[in-house]
């Protein structure tokens, strides 16, 4: 006699405690073990649909036959008669086998191809099978219970499975599509609105090919997500797969979601290098796959606050706030929310963390998860997440459910999500400190990475140098015509009392002869180590800022015992074998050359440090090239050169670091600061123009405060040489602009008659389409909102707001005023001007017609 039905031993009691924090494994066995049994060849011949009891309570062997899943093969045993073997499929994961097995117990027949009865249709039946289990731990996750009994869902189960064998497609479709209302029927008890699913692919370089094409199959909508890079990639190397894609987009069936054109850290980019970036990445999409993306996505590269200005400008309608490298953004606390970024920018995203479609374990915390953002969110959304083939086998069975039902969510595109649920986003607000910043890990990985971002900084900034002359001429004020500061008093050699951190660069020493001073502020070495011992203007009661070089090493923690890694930190010393001063006191410089030095005096590098004072401004330039023994090894952060600066540890100072050529206030230990920091007086906080400190860093990104009064500037992580050239002033104006040119190896100049808090910014390929139009940017850069009056070199006919497309702005004012423009800027905002300036005197004078 054949067993009359079906069961599955689950690990639990009552589906109360089912445990859903199984490993990898042990998930993957358990969904094996159950949707085994929902073959419809199985059901059929039982009438009915599988049942479960608990691993510890097994039924008689003659009443069922049943699937012990392998991990609960122990607690089977200990309950089971060890001498029966008994209508028991054990030791096994694979699905096919644990149906095979089952059929031979119930006496069913395969065909002459191996295949059982109503095979067609086992996926989808697997698929109801999944979303019973995932239906009643929904319930009880609600607070509720399924109550299946009640809605006639056995009933659709038995009458599908019997349609499914005998053939019958049209019965086959219409049970099988009650049972799935069933389902949905239990979940309208406690949620009856509407939730929503999204389902997003990820492509990268090793994804392309038959794995994107086998996802493009999906019956649910997708989101595709990718870069300019790949997506030109796929089409060079896979172009059916790339036809397949444009094919699925045309049909809907696909949202492209891309932005940009590549994966560098946005925290080490200029606004015009996300700007080019995002128009090229664009672009991609539309020349090979016939569509701009509306959504925007990134798989990698960090996040920023200036993002949602930038892609309303670009026509983009929604953005996925979440990353899917395994980066943290700040939380956003619901699923849809209207992010507010800087400078007045809003776009409409989804924010929960992802699901990883690659996992089984997914699976089994998924009823967590819908209830979690059904208690919480006001739109309830669940994203999940893969690269192109990745995905667990069970995702294709939660893909074959939003087919069937909206038990999971209705599953839609992103943008098809923001448009159905327009105006629901929660507010979320974050300053531009809070996204988290692109950090190195490992020494070893980190050399060739410093030394690309700092060359991608140079070459974007000498970029920014070219397409700024283009506006040049049209400005009022030039380096000959800004007011310069007044020169500097005559050169004071009375001894002055001086500060240091006890300890840190040694006992201080007088040494007028290596004095340098350019009229605006003094330099003085340190005749011991070489390094900066002061940097001061005459009317400075005390130095402002010293610097030197050291070797930072950290020894591994021991084993049982954790101590920080500032406990377990060493610095080599600086010690000069010779420092001379080259040239005169106003235009020369001073060079050292020395040794670093571990705490016994052993030699582990060599330097070479030049300092010089730029004529004419508050600056001095700091080059230095440091040659070690060996290669740094270990964590980037905590072993490598770095050049540390320091300044009086009993002065109440504010850190801000560079972001986007931004001043952004900074609270952070370990940041990101290609361009410039400034360490600026309490009594200055907030103020523009202020009497801050300026490091012009050159493109080194890296950097972290070691102590309250300390920073250190990471020159080498990785190798074992580097060459930099720094820059450090005392109250420089526009200390963005001085950054760019420093950068870009050029020296700082009085720069056009701006506001203080403004910088220009000019598209190249958008600067006018004649002599007399231009293209300018004004990026507010201090976080000061207000109105900003520029004065132009001609008469201004007409000038208007327009986005990075060109399109006019009619809800931004801007005033015309003879040769002057006024118009205000939100906090870091980025405001595109299109000006038409008055022919100028003799030029021909433009017809209505066209003529001239």
């Amino acid at each position: 006699m054949h067993p009359s039905r079906m069961i599955v031993l689950l690990p639990c009691h009552t589906l109360d405690d089912f445990p859903t924090w199984l490993e990898e494994s042990e998930a993957d066995a358990l969904l094996a073990a159950w949707t085994a049994t929902w073959h419809p060849a199985l059901i059929a011949a039982a009438d009915a649909p599988p049942a479960w009891a608990s691993v510890d309570l097994p039924p008689p062997d003659d009443v069922a036959a049943g699937v012990v899943p392998v991990f609960c093969e122990e607690r089977f045993l200990s309950q089971a008669n060890p001498d029966a073997t008994g209508p028991w499929v054990r030791d096994t994961t694979d699905s096919a086998t644990i149906t095979a097995a089952l059929a031979a117990m119930m006496g069913i027949d395969a065909n002459g191809e191996g295949q059982l009865p109503g095979a067609p249709w086992a996926d989808d039946f697997r698929a109801l099978g999944l979303a019973t289990l995932l239906a009643e731990l929904l319930a009880r996750r609600m607070r509720t219970e399924a109550d299946l009994e009640a809605t006639g869902f056995a009933a659709a189960v038995a009458a599908a499975a019997r349609g499914a064998v005998a053939g019958d497609e049209r019965a086959t479709r219409e049970a099988l599509a009650e049972a799935f209302a069933c389902l949905e029927t239990t979940r309208s008890r406690y949620y009856s609105v509407e939730s929503w699913s999204v389902d997003v692919v990820l492509l990268a370089a090793s994804t392309l090919g038959d794995p994107l094409v086998a996802e493009l199959t999906s019956p649910v909508p997708l989101g595709v997500v990718a870069d300019g890079t790949t997506i030109r990639r796929l089409a060079e190397m896979h172009p059916d797969s790339l036809q397949a894609l444009r094919e699925a987009v045309a049909a809907g069936q696909v949202e492209p979601c891309g932005g940009r054109d590549d994966t560098r850290p946005l925290d080490t980019c200029s606004p015009e290098e996300i700007r080019d970036s995002l128009a090229t990445g664009r672009e991609a999409w539309a020349e090979h796959v016939f569509a701009k993306p509306t959504c925007y996505a990134s798989i990698t590269g960090g996040s920023s606050a200036i993002l949602p200005q930038l892609l309303t400008n670009f026509g983009y309608c929604s953005a996925i706030w979440c990353l899917f490298d395994g980066s943290s953004l700040p939380d956003a606390g619901c699923g849809r929310i209207l992010w507010e970024g800087s400078g007045g920018g809003r776009i409409e995203a989804i924010a929960r963390p992802p699901l990883d479609a690659g996992k089984a374990t997914t699976i089994l915390e998924l009823p967590d998860r819908i209830g979690d953002t059904l208690d919480h969110d006001h739109v309830a959304v669940v994203t999940f997440a893969h690269y192109a083939g990745t995905a667990s086998r069970w995702h294709s069975l939660v893909r074959r459910i939003g087919h069937w039902s909206g038990l999971l969510g209705t599953f839609v595109t992103p943008s098809d999500l923001v448009a159905r649920s327009s105006g629901s986003g929660a507010a979320a607000s974050f300053e531009p400190d809070a996204f988290p910043v692109t950090l190195p890990t490992n020494a070893a990985a980190s050399g060739d990475e410093l030394d690309r971002l700092v060359a991608a900084t140079r070459q974007g900034a000498a970029r920014l140098m070219a397409a700024a002359e283009t506006v040049r001429r049209e400005l009022v004020a030039s380096a000959a015509s800004s007011p310069r500061p007044p020169a500097g008093r005559p050169h004071d050699t009375r001894r002055r009392k001086g500060w240091l951190p006890a300890g840190l660069f040694g006992r201080r020493r007088d040494d007028d002869a290596l004095l340098l001073e350019n009229g605006l502020v003094q330099l003085r070495p340190h005749p011991r180590t070489g390094g900066l011992l002061s940097l001061r203007r005459a009317s400075d009661r005390s130095n402002r800022i010293s610097q030197q070089l050291a070797l930072r090493t950290t020894a591994a923690a021991q084993p049982g015992h954790w101590e920080p890694p500032e406990d377990r930190t060493a610095y080599s010393r600086m010690e000069a074998d010779s420092i001379t001063r080259h040239g005169a006191v106003g235009n020369g410089h001073i060079e050292s050359r020395g040794r670093l030095v571990d705490a016994s005096g052993k030699e582990q590098g060599r330097f070479t440090q030049r300092m010089s004072l730029v004529p004419g401004l508050p600056l001095a330039a700091i080059e230095v090239e440091v040659r070690l023994d060996r290669p740094v090894s270990g964590p980037a952060l905590e072993n490598h050169v770095a050049c540390r600066f320091a300044w009086n540890e009993n002065e109440d100072v504010e850190l801000r670091r560079s972001l986007h050529l931004q001043s952004i206030v900074t609270e952070r230990t370990r940041f990101t600061a290609p361009d410039f920091i400034e360490i600026a007086p309490a009594a200055a906080r907030g103020n523009v123009g202020n009497d801050a400190v300026a490091i012009l860093t050159g493109g080194l990104p890296w950097h972290l405060l070691a102590s309250g009064h300390v920073l250190e500037s990471i020159l080498l992580a990785g190798s074992r040489q580097a060459t930099c050239r720094l820059g450090v002033g005392i109250g420089l104006d526009r200390p963005w602009d001085a950054a760019v040119a420093w950068a870009a190896g050029g020296i700082p100049h009085l720069g056009p008659a701006v506001p203080r808090h403004v910088r220009l910014t000019v598209d190249a390929h958008r600067a006018g389409d004649s002599p007399d139009t231009l293209r300018v940017g004004l990026v507010e850069s201090a976080g000061q909102a207000g109105e900003v009056r520029i004065e132009w070199g001609r008469e201004v006919a007409r000038a208007a707001a327009v986005d990075l497309l060109g399109h006019p702005l009619p809800d931004v004012v801007v005033g015309v005023a003879g040769r002057a423009t006024t118009v205000s800027l939100a906090r870091y905002q980025w405001l595109q001007l299109a000006i038409d300036f008055a022919p100028r005197p003799g030029s021909p004078v433009p017809t209505p017609g066209g003529a001239s």
